[in-house]
């Protein structure tokens, strides 16, 4: 009986493996979700101020940040063009639209006259 429906669904096993590879990327994602899952926590439980990390920088260092961030050729947090920011890793960084900031996943490295310098980990 088993050998019966095996040798029936084997017309089928392209769309099996496509599906496979599917599940797959999917779980990848998940996985990836659950690494940076941790930092988003640990973010929301700290909730640092842009003021604070600013005032502190070496206190705060390697800490990640929650912040909701204009970036279209200039970064600075939520509308508040003096709080700049500046990235270490700039061309990972997504643009946003003039109109609204975006919610960014980010690890503070530094601050000096350039603002704070964060490191872009992706979206929360």
């Amino acid at each position: 009986m088993l050998v019966g429906i095996l040798i029936a669904l084997l017309p089928w096993e392209p769309v099996f493996l496509w599906l496979a590879g599917r599940f797959d990327l999917a779980c990848f994602r998940h996985e990836e979700r659950k690494v940076c899952s941790p930092q988003v926590m640990l973010a929301y439980r700290l909730k640092l101020s842009y003021e604070e990390v600013a005032a502190n920088p070496h206190k705060y260092a390697g800490k990640p940040v929650v912040w909701c961030v204009d970036h279209s050729g200039v970064s600075y947090l939520e509308g508040r063009p003096s709080q700049t920011l500046s990235w270490s890793n700039e061309q990972a960084v997504p643009h946003t639209s003039d109109r609204h900031c975006e919610k960014m996943l980010a690890v503070v490295e530094e601050s000096g006259s350039e603002g704070v310098l964060l490191r872009y980990i992706g979206t929360p």
